[in-house]
Protein backbone atom coordinates (compact mmCIF):
# COMPACT_ATOMS: atom_id res chain seq x y z
CA UNK A 1 0.00 0.00 0.00
CA UNK A 2 0.89 3.95 -0.36
CA UNK A 3 2.18 5.35 3.20
CA UNK A 4 4.03 8.42 4.51
CA UNK A 5 6.73 7.23 6.36
CA UNK A 6 8.50 9.04 8.80
CA UNK A 7 12.26 8.14 9.19
CA UNK A 8 13.53 11.10 11.15
CA UNK A 9 14.00 14.74 11.46
CA UNK A 10 13.60 16.13 8.21
CA UNK A 11 12.69 12.90 6.70
CA UNK A 12 9.56 11.74 5.49
CA UNK A 13 8.96 9.62 2.13
CA UNK A 14 6.05 8.75 0.60
CA UNK A 15 6.45 4.65 -0.33
CA UNK A 16 4.40 2.88 -2.40
CA UNK A 17 4.81 -0.29 -1.60
CA UNK A 18 4.69 -0.22 2.37
CA UNK A 19 3.33 -3.47 3.88
CA UNK A 20 -0.51 -3.87 4.08
CA UNK A 21 -1.83 -4.24 7.64
CA UNK A 22 -3.20 -7.50 9.17
CA UNK A 23 -5.77 -8.18 11.82
CA UNK A 24 -2.86 -9.91 14.20
CA UNK A 25 -5.68 -9.80 17.26
CA UNK A 26 -9.52 -11.15 17.48
CA UNK A 27 -9.92 -7.25 18.90
CA UNK A 28 -8.49 -5.47 15.49
CA UNK A 29 -10.21 -4.25 13.10
CA UNK A 30 -8.57 -2.97 9.45
CA UNK A 31 -9.87 0.54 8.13
CA UNK A 32 -9.76 1.46 5.00
CA UNK A 33 -8.59 5.19 5.38
CA UNK A 34 -11.22 7.44 4.29
CA UNK A 35 -9.09 10.86 5.16
CA UNK A 36 -6.52 11.96 7.48
CA UNK A 37 -5.93 15.66 8.61
CA UNK A 38 -2.33 16.96 8.66
CA UNK A 39 -1.62 18.78 12.31
CA UNK A 40 0.87 21.44 13.19
CA UNK A 41 2.27 18.74 15.43
CA UNK A 42 2.52 16.82 12.45
CA UNK A 43 5.11 19.48 10.77
CA UNK A 44 6.95 20.80 13.99
CA UNK A 45 8.01 16.55 14.01
CA UNK A 46 8.78 16.21 10.61
CA UNK A 47 11.02 19.72 11.05
CA UNK A 48 12.26 19.63 14.81
CA UNK A 49 11.81 15.81 15.77
CA UNK A 50 11.72 13.31 16.83
CA UNK A 51 9.90 15.53 20.02
CA UNK A 52 7.33 12.93 20.90
CA UNK A 53 8.58 9.96 18.67
CA UNK A 54 10.67 7.79 20.33
CA UNK A 55 14.02 7.97 18.03
CA UNK A 56 14.10 3.96 18.27
CA UNK A 57 10.50 3.95 16.98
CA UNK A 58 10.80 5.00 13.03
CA UNK A 59 10.11 4.03 10.58
CA UNK A 60 6.32 4.56 11.06
CA UNK A 61 3.36 5.70 9.13
CA UNK A 62 2.62 9.67 10.15
CA UNK A 63 -0.51 10.80 10.73
CA UNK A 64 -2.54 11.32 13.80
CA UNK A 65 -6.25 12.89 12.66
CA UNK A 66 -8.19 9.86 10.70
CA UNK A 67 -11.24 8.79 9.33
CA UNK A 68 -12.29 5.31 7.70
CA UNK A 69 -14.48 2.80 7.07
CA UNK A 70 -14.45 -0.72 8.56
CA UNK A 71 -13.35 -3.28 5.94
CA UNK A 72 -12.14 -5.96 8.42
CA UNK A 73 -12.89 -7.01 11.79
CA UNK A 74 -12.26 -9.35 14.56
CA UNK A 75 -13.85 -12.37 15.17
CA UNK A 76 -14.58 -11.56 18.53
CA UNK A 77 -16.29 -7.51 17.62
CA UNK A 78 -20.04 -6.83 18.00
CA UNK A 79 -20.25 -3.00 18.68
CA UNK A 80 -19.01 -2.73 14.93
CA UNK A 81 -19.51 -4.05 11.48
CA UNK A 82 -18.41 -3.78 8.29
CA UNK A 83 -18.77 -0.50 6.64
CA UNK A 84 -19.09 1.08 9.37
CA UNK A 85 -17.52 4.99 9.27
CA UNK A 86 -15.32 5.74 12.25
CA UNK A 87 -13.39 8.09 14.02
CA UNK A 88 -10.11 6.87 15.17
CA UNK A 89 -9.51 7.73 18.72
CA UNK A 90 -5.60 7.67 18.24
CA UNK A 91 -4.84 7.77 21.95
CA UNK A 92 -4.32 3.86 23.57
CA UNK A 93 -3.76 4.56 27.41
CA UNK A 94 -2.57 1.57 29.27
CA UNK A 95 -5.10 1.27 32.08
CA UNK A 96 -3.11 0.02 34.58
CA UNK A 97 -0.59 2.80 35.92
CA UNK A 98 -1.16 5.33 38.25
CA UNK A 99 -2.32 8.23 36.16
CA UNK A 100 -4.78 5.71 34.50
CA UNK A 101 -6.36 4.06 37.77
CA UNK A 102 -7.16 7.61 39.41
CA UNK A 103 -8.99 9.26 36.24
CA UNK A 104 -6.47 11.25 34.64
CA UNK A 105 -5.26 9.00 31.32
CA UNK A 106 -4.33 12.08 29.83
CA UNK A 107 -0.86 11.80 32.30
CA UNK A 108 -0.59 7.73 31.37
CA UNK A 109 3.18 7.50 31.50
CA UNK A 110 3.05 4.52 28.61
CA UNK A 111 0.32 5.78 26.40
CA UNK A 112 0.56 4.74 22.77
CA UNK A 113 -0.31 7.31 19.96
CA UNK A 114 -0.97 6.54 15.75
CA UNK A 115 1.31 8.40 13.88
CA UNK A 116 3.93 9.02 17.06
CA UNK A 117 4.47 5.49 19.28
CA UNK A 118 1.85 3.59 16.55
CA UNK A 119 1.36 3.43 12.48
CA UNK A 120 -0.61 6.11 11.80
CA UNK A 121 -3.05 7.18 9.38
CA UNK A 122 -1.57 8.75 6.21
CA UNK A 123 -1.62 5.57 4.38
CA UNK A 124 -4.45 4.05 2.29
CA UNK A 125 -5.26 1.23 5.32
CA UNK A 126 -5.00 0.49 9.02
CA UNK A 127 -4.84 -1.40 11.73
CA UNK A 128 -6.20 -0.13 14.87
CA UNK A 129 -8.09 -1.61 18.10
CA UNK A 130 -11.68 -1.77 17.48
CA UNK A 131 -12.06 -0.57 21.05
CA UNK A 132 -10.71 2.83 19.87
CA UNK A 133 -13.00 3.08 17.01
CA UNK A 134 -16.18 5.35 17.25
CA UNK A 135 -18.71 5.15 15.20
CA UNK A 136 -19.70 8.47 13.36
CA UNK A 137 -23.39 9.32 12.29
CA UNK A 138 -23.86 8.54 8.38
CA UNK A 139 -25.71 12.05 7.99
CA UNK A 140 -22.22 13.39 8.75
CA UNK A 141 -19.44 13.95 5.24
CA UNK A 142 -16.99 11.77 6.06
CA UNK A 143 -14.15 13.99 5.58
CA UNK A 144 -15.17 15.92 9.03
CA UNK A 145 -14.59 12.40 10.69
CA UNK A 146 -10.84 13.33 10.35
CA UNK A 147 -11.57 16.94 12.93
CA UNK A 148 -12.59 14.44 15.42
CA UNK A 149 -9.59 14.38 17.25
CA UNK A 150 -8.90 18.38 17.39
CA UNK A 151 -12.25 18.27 18.82
CA UNK A 152 -11.62 15.62 21.39
CA UNK A 153 -8.21 17.95 22.02
CA UNK A 154 -10.67 20.72 22.99
CA UNK A 155 -13.40 18.58 24.67
CA UNK A 156 -10.77 17.22 27.03
CA UNK A 157 -9.37 20.39 27.60
CA UNK A 158 -12.35 21.58 28.60
CA UNK A 159 -14.00 19.21 30.40
CA UNK A 160 -10.74 19.81 32.72
CA UNK A 161 -11.28 22.84 33.37
CA UNK A 162 -14.85 22.39 35.27
CA UNK A 163 -16.41 25.31 33.03
CA UNK A 164 -20.17 25.84 34.03
CA UNK A 165 -23.08 27.43 31.99
CA UNK A 166 -22.61 31.46 32.50
CA UNK A 167 -18.70 31.23 32.76
CA UNK A 168 -16.98 33.70 31.16
CA UNK A 169 -14.80 32.42 29.12
CA UNK A 170 -11.85 33.66 26.45
CA UNK A 171 -10.48 31.57 23.87
CA UNK A 172 -6.88 33.07 23.14
CA UNK A 173 -5.27 31.94 19.78
CA UNK A 174 -8.14 30.88 17.57
CA UNK A 175 -6.40 28.62 14.51
CA UNK A 176 -8.38 25.16 14.44
CA UNK A 177 -8.48 23.81 18.11
CA UNK A 178 -9.10 27.33 19.30
CA UNK A 179 -12.40 27.34 16.97
CA UNK A 180 -13.25 24.25 17.88
CA UNK A 181 -12.84 25.12 21.78
CA UNK A 182 -14.87 28.37 21.10
CA UNK A 183 -17.71 25.94 19.72
CA UNK A 184 -17.66 23.04 22.38
CA UNK A 185 -17.65 26.06 25.09
CA UNK A 186 -20.70 27.66 23.41
CA UNK A 187 -22.41 24.02 23.51
CA UNK A 188 -21.35 24.05 27.44
CA UNK A 189 -23.44 27.55 28.12
CA UNK A 190 -20.30 29.41 28.42
CA UNK A 191 -19.86 33.57 27.66
CA UNK A 192 -17.46 33.31 25.24
CA UNK A 193 -14.43 35.84 23.98
CA UNK A 194 -12.41 34.51 20.96
CA UNK A 195 -9.06 36.48 20.82
CA UNK A 196 -6.36 36.38 18.02
CA UNK A 197 -4.52 38.73 15.27
CA UNK A 198 -6.18 37.53 12.37
CA UNK A 199 -9.43 38.93 11.01
CA UNK A 200 -10.24 35.89 9.03
CA UNK A 201 -10.07 33.64 12.34
CA UNK A 202 -12.12 35.97 14.38
CA UNK A 203 -14.32 36.48 11.83
CA UNK A 204 -14.59 32.35 11.79
CA UNK A 205 -15.22 32.47 16.06
CA UNK A 206 -17.86 34.98 14.98
CA UNK A 207 -19.94 32.63 13.25
CA UNK A 208 -19.09 29.99 15.54
CA UNK A 209 -20.95 31.92 18.38
CA UNK A 210 -18.57 33.54 20.17
CA UNK A 211 -19.79 36.51 21.84
CA UNK A 212 -17.44 39.23 21.73
CA UNK A 213 -14.11 38.90 19.57
CA UNK A 214 -10.72 41.15 19.87
CA UNK A 215 -7.92 41.48 17.89
CA UNK A 216 -5.16 40.70 20.89
CA UNK A 217 -2.57 43.45 18.95
CA UNK A 218 -4.55 46.12 19.54
CA UNK A 219 -3.24 48.82 22.35
CA UNK A 220 -6.13 48.97 24.52
CA UNK A 221 -6.29 44.62 24.41
CA UNK A 222 -6.41 44.18 28.05
CA UNK A 223 -8.89 46.75 29.13
CA UNK A 224 -11.56 46.02 26.48
CA UNK A 225 -11.53 42.48 27.99
CA UNK A 226 -11.19 43.83 31.56
CA UNK A 227 -14.26 45.85 30.72
CA UNK A 228 -16.74 43.33 29.01
CA UNK A 229 -16.15 41.39 32.49
CA UNK A 230 -17.42 44.18 34.50
CA UNK A 231 -14.01 45.13 35.35
CA UNK A 232 -13.48 41.14 36.91
CA UNK A 233 -11.74 39.09 34.17
CA UNK A 234 -12.72 36.20 32.80
CA UNK A 235 -13.45 33.39 34.88
CA UNK A 236 -11.20 30.54 32.57
CA UNK A 237 -8.59 30.96 29.82
CA UNK A 238 -7.94 28.66 27.33
CA UNK A 239 -4.87 29.11 25.27
CA UNK A 240 -4.72 27.35 22.19
CA UNK A 241 -2.10 29.37 20.48
CA UNK A 242 1.01 27.76 21.13
CA UNK A 243 3.10 31.16 20.74
CA UNK A 244 5.50 32.40 23.41
CA UNK A 245 3.91 35.17 24.71
CA UNK A 246 0.08 33.26 24.58
CA UNK A 247 0.83 32.20 28.42
CA UNK A 248 1.47 35.50 29.47
CA UNK A 249 -1.69 36.81 27.79
CA UNK A 250 -3.92 33.92 29.13
CA UNK A 251 -2.72 34.76 32.70
CA UNK A 252 -3.04 38.45 33.01
CA UNK A 253 -6.35 38.20 31.54
CA UNK A 254 -7.59 35.71 34.00
CA UNK A 255 -9.32 36.93 36.75
CA UNK A 256 -8.09 36.33 40.34
CA UNK A 257 -8.57 33.07 41.46
CA UNK A 258 -9.87 32.30 38.10
CA UNK A 259 -7.91 29.13 35.79
CA UNK A 260 -5.79 29.51 32.75
CA UNK A 261 -5.91 26.49 30.57
CA UNK A 262 -2.76 25.92 28.53
CA UNK A 263 -3.67 23.60 25.59
CA UNK A 264 -0.94 24.80 23.10
CA UNK A 265 2.70 23.11 22.63
CA UNK A 266 5.25 25.45 23.12
CA UNK A 267 8.34 24.88 20.52
CA UNK A 268 10.37 27.85 22.49
CA UNK A 269 11.75 27.51 26.37
CA UNK A 270 9.02 30.31 28.46
CA UNK A 271 9.70 32.63 30.86
CA UNK A 272 7.13 34.52 33.46
CA UNK A 273 6.72 36.14 36.38
CA UNK A 274 5.55 33.11 39.16
CA UNK A 275 3.93 35.79 41.39
CA UNK A 276 1.49 36.90 38.58
CA UNK A 277 -0.12 33.22 39.92
CA UNK A 278 0.58 33.20 43.46
CA UNK A 279 -0.45 36.83 44.47
CA UNK A 280 -3.80 36.44 43.11
CA UNK A 281 -4.50 32.78 43.42
CA UNK A 282 -4.75 31.71 39.84
CA UNK A 283 -4.88 28.06 39.27
CA UNK A 284 -2.61 26.72 35.90
CA UNK A 285 -3.61 23.86 34.25
CA UNK A 286 -1.68 21.89 31.50
CA UNK A 287 -3.74 19.30 28.98
CA UNK A 288 -2.40 17.11 26.69
CA UNK A 289 -4.13 14.74 24.04
CA UNK A 290 -7.23 13.09 25.62
CA UNK A 291 -8.97 10.84 28.14
CA UNK A 292 -11.16 8.32 27.86
CA UNK A 293 -14.46 9.26 27.15
CA UNK A 294 -13.65 12.29 25.79
CA UNK A 295 -13.61 11.58 21.69
CA UNK A 296 -17.21 9.73 22.45
CA UNK A 297 -18.25 13.18 24.18
CA UNK A 298 -16.62 15.12 20.86
CA UNK A 299 -18.68 12.43 18.29
CA UNK A 300 -21.80 13.38 20.26
CA UNK A 301 -21.15 16.98 19.87
CA UNK A 302 -20.55 16.36 15.93
CA UNK A 303 -23.31 13.81 15.65
CA UNK A 304 -25.73 16.66 16.96
CA UNK A 305 -24.52 19.15 14.86
CA UNK A 306 -23.02 21.64 17.71
CA UNK A 307 -19.15 21.57 16.47
CA UNK A 308 -19.54 22.46 12.73
CA UNK A 309 -15.81 21.62 11.16
CA UNK A 310 -16.62 22.69 7.50
CA UNK A 311 -14.58 26.02 7.76
CA UNK A 312 -11.88 24.32 9.17
CA UNK A 313 -10.81 22.50 6.23
CA UNK A 314 -8.35 24.60 3.86
CA UNK A 315 -7.74 21.97 1.25
CA UNK A 316 -8.47 18.60 0.21
CA UNK A 317 -5.38 16.34 -1.46
CA UNK A 318 -4.07 13.25 -2.51
CA UNK A 319 -2.36 10.89 -0.62
CA UNK A 320 0.03 11.13 -3.77
CA UNK A 321 0.84 14.83 -3.39
CA UNK A 322 1.20 14.69 0.42
CA UNK A 323 4.80 16.04 0.85
CA UNK A 324 4.42 19.38 -1.26
CA UNK A 325 0.87 19.87 -1.87
CA UNK A 326 0.27 18.82 2.38
CA UNK A 327 3.79 19.21 4.56
CA UNK A 328 5.27 21.83 2.63
CA UNK A 329 2.49 24.01 2.35
CA UNK A 330 2.01 23.44 6.05
CA UNK A 331 5.48 24.25 6.50
CA UNK A 332 4.91 27.55 5.04
CA UNK A 333 3.45 29.47 8.32
CA UNK A 334 0.56 30.61 6.02
CA UNK A 335 -2.00 32.15 8.50
CA UNK A 336 -4.77 30.95 6.06
CA UNK A 337 -3.93 27.19 6.58
CA UNK A 338 -6.36 25.82 9.11
CA UNK A 339 -6.17 22.08 8.25
CA UNK A 340 -5.43 20.17 5.43
CA UNK A 341 -6.99 16.72 4.59
CA UNK A 342 -5.33 13.45 2.90
CA UNK A 343 -7.12 11.22 0.54
CA UNK A 344 -5.23 8.09 -0.24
Amino acid sequence: MKALIYYGNKDIKLENHWNDPNLNDEFNAIIKVNFTSICATDIEEWQFGPNYINPNDPPLVHGHEITGEIIELGKNINHLKIGDTVAVNNVIHCKKCFWCLNGQGGACESMKVAGFALDGGLSEYMRWPSSHLIKISDDIPKKYGALIEPSTVATHAIRKSGVKPGDNVAVVGCGTVGLLTVQVLKASGAIVTAVDIRSESLELAKTFGADYVYDSSKNDFADYLLSITGGIGHDIVFETAGAQMAPKISIDITRRGGKTILVGIYSKELTMNFNDIVFFEKEVIGTIGSSPGDMEAAVMLLNQGKIDPSSLVSDTIKLDNVIKDGYEKMNSNSKNIFRILVSP
